[in-house]
């Protein structure tokens, strides 16, 4: 988008954005009609630079760690921290499914989870890109202990 920007650091394409109206003001501290986006971090940028090779991937490592903090590893797949329920309650899955399915796979029951593949970190992670990376798994003892190791890593750290 055009708007009245002045580059701060060339190298990296970060710009200051005058976000108000006052153009006039603008001009007299030296700022120019810039083609400007804002990036994933909040920092404005030229919108060139925001197509690097460079950029792209600190984006996609940004993307990584955000869906790691909502996201955990087992050797079904990556589970969801805070499920949705069906009546719209969203719930720990650590703390408070957990329990559940390991009761019921004590008792010999065929639990089936949601599990996701690892996403591509390039693509936007979308409620609907989420949905085509998911796979139905059935709940093991395994499964079990690595989401016990899982709580108690949350824990100490």
């Amino acid at each position: 988008m055009i708007k009245y920007a002045k580059i701060t650091d060339a190298s990296k394409g970060v710009c200051d954005v005058g976000l108000g109206t006052n153009l006039e003001f603008y001009k007299s501290i030296g700022m120019t009609e810039l083609d400007v986006e804002q990036g994933y971090d909040g920092v404005w940028y030229l919108k060139e630079y925001l197509e690097t090779e460079g950029y792209k991937n600190k984006l996609a490592q940004f993307k990584q760690n955000d869906f790691k903090s909502k996201f955990f590893e087992t050797s079904l797949g990556w589970i969801k921290r805070k499920v949705n329920m069906k009546d719209g309650a969203t719930k720990d899955f650590l703390c408070d499914i957990l329990p559940q399915i390991k009761m019921a796979v004590e008792l010999g029951e065929n639990v089936q989870l949601i599990t996701y593949k690892t996403p591509d970190f390039t693509k936007d992670c979308t409620e609907e890109y989420l949905k085509s990376i998911q796979e139905r798994k059935s709940a093991d003892l395994n499964f079990i202990k690595e989401c016990l190791l899982q709580t108690s890593a949350d824990f100490y750290g």
